[in-house]
């Protein structure tokens, strides 16, 4: 698969929990900044979607940071 989602985890790294690079398909995790393996999870998903999006070219960076944002609340508000 060309478009195959690829994750990395790090013990030690930056100050994000986790990145994105549209250019190689590639999620790094970050897990020093994580509390919990729930969180983990969380981060993982965030960056999944960032990965369905990469193609979606109508939406800037904050727009798709808000779209994500709005679409966990969602889950939390019907679960």
């Amino acid at each position: 698969m060309d478009n195959q989602l690829n994750v990395d985890f790090k013990v030690f790294g930056k100050e994000e929990r986790g990145i994105y690079y549209p250019e190689t398909h590639r999620a790094i995790i970050y897990l020093n900044n994580h509390e919990s393996l729930d969180d983990v999870y969380k981060t993982i998903t965030h960056e999944l979607i960032h990965h369905c999006l990469r193609d979606y070219e109508d939406i800037d960076e904050m727009q798709e940071e808000r779209l994500i944002f709005c679409m966990n609340w969602a889950v939390l508000s019907i679960s």
